[in-house]
């Protein structure tokens, strides 16, 4: 009981213990008489000196014990004073543990206090931090808008000046174009964004039709073989040249482009390879006819090199937009294109383009899954069968599209 002690040492100012009592270190001017018989020891006094206990006060202390109750009225005093003292010592002692109790309870007020402050200082901190990570977004992405914008400028600057260069060709006006609508064929209108789509098959062209016939025009679950003919698809032919010529004019209009040897590499896997259809499925036999040897005919697909000696044989054989030339198709040299993206470079182009046509936040563009095996292990794999001959005649017949957009026309794949 160190702490009682010490407790009621502060209150009263002294304690004692013996045999488990606790007795306070005050005595009465009664008590003083008995103190040297009991364990009060009065005020001034820290113990009984041993030495004053004398054969006289022994023989007093046995006749007063002797007497028994009624004959020792000090005797009584001494126990009510001590019954006083328990008294007070409880009523202490339960004052003591109320304002503990009060102080515990004032303790956990102040630390729930606490606790919720501190839950506002880290809810504080926490939208300071999103705040600030916004900021650094907004920043950067003005940033990456920036630097975009200066790519596609180039870009752009660099398609006239190689079109100026080597074909001497200039941008036409939109009069000039509405009028002789034939080489339009490849635009799609939307007329509620106000942007106009140059299709370029297999430069992710099926999902730029999604984008058009779904996202934008509401579809849902479109087979990739409707979207072509999708009454969503608002073709430019559609439209006399008074409409065309403002739409020209007041639209947004872009373009992607690709390497000619991956969209050439590209429509043939998807066309011979691994699609099934008809038409190319009969466009096939006529060229194992044209190029293998009759006791052959019946075996096996085309191959890449029947295919590439088709497309070199015969301008009529380049006609299919699949894999006819951008510049005969989509006459990059004459539309003032404001947008031209590269498929190599979609994961920046896509959202540049979607952002600066303000149809971002409505459309999910869902780019291809990675391939396998890189592209350019592909176009090794491929062209490196091609006699160089045969390769330098294909790379000649697409040179327009080679330099326009700036792509590398190579020497071989050996």
């Amino acid at each position: 009981m160190p702490e009682i002690s010490s407790l009621i040492s502060d209150i009263f100012g002294g304690v004692d213990m013996v045999d488990g009592q606790i007795f306070v270190g005050i005595c009465s001017g009664a008590e003083t008489a008995l103190a040297k018989h009991t364990h009060c020891a009065p005020a001034g006094h820290d113990e009984i000196d041993s030495h004053e206990n004398t054969d006289d006060d022994v023989d007093e202390r046995d006749e007063v014990m002797a007497a028994g109750p009624s004959q020792t009225p000090l005797r009584q005093q001494v126990h009510t004073g001590k019954r006083r003292r328990d008294e007070e010592y409880s009523s202490y002692l339960k004052w003591g543990v109320k304002l503990a109790q009060a102080k515990v309870k004032k303790y956990a007020v102040e630390e729930e206090m606490l606790r919720e402050e501190t839950k506002k200082l880290q809810l504080e901190q926490q939208k300071l931090q999103l705040e600030v990570a916004l900021l650094m977004t907004q920043v950067a992405g003005k940033a990456w808008l920036e630097r975009m914008d200066e790519k596609h400028k180039a870009r752009k600057e660099a398609v006239h000046k190689a079109c100026m260069e080597h074909f001497n060709i200039s941008l036409k006006s939109e009069r000039s174009l509405a009028a002789n609508p034939s080489k339009l064929r490849p635009l799609i209108v939307n007329d509620d964004h106000h942007f106009i789509y140059s299709i370029v098959y297999k430069v992710g062209s099926s999902n730029w039709e999604r984008v058009l016939v779904e996202d934008l025009g509401g579809f849902k679950n479109v087979p990739n073989q409707k979207l072509y003919s999708h009454k969503a698809l608002h073709w430019i032919r559609r439209y006399n040249s008074t409409q065309i010529e403002s739409r020209l004019n007041s639209y947004k209009i872009f373009i992607f482009v690709r390497n000619p040897l991956a969209r050439i590499l590209s429509a043939y896997r998807d066309k011979f390879v691994d699609h099934r259809n008809s038409v190319f499925t009969r466009m096939g036999q006529n060229i194992i006819m044209l190029y293998r040897d009759h006791n052959q005919v019946t075996s096996g697909n085309v191959t890449f090199t029947e295919f590439v000696k088709y497309l070199v044989d015969s301008p009529a054989h380049r006609s299919n937009p699949h894999w006819k030339p951008i510049f005969n198709q989509n006459f990059p040299c004459e539309i003032n294109f404001d947008f031209i993206g590269k498929l190599e470079e979609a994961s920046d182009d896509i959202p540049y383009v979607l952002k600066s046509l303000q149809i971002d936040h409505l459309v999910k563009y869902k780019q291809g899954q990675p391939k396998k095996t890189p592209e350019k292990n592909l176009l090794a794999m491929y062209y490196s069968q091609l006699p160089q001959e045969l390769l330098q005649k294909l790379c000649a017949i697409y040179k327009a599209d080679f330099v326009i957009f700036g792509y590398d026309i190579p020497d071989s794949f050996s």
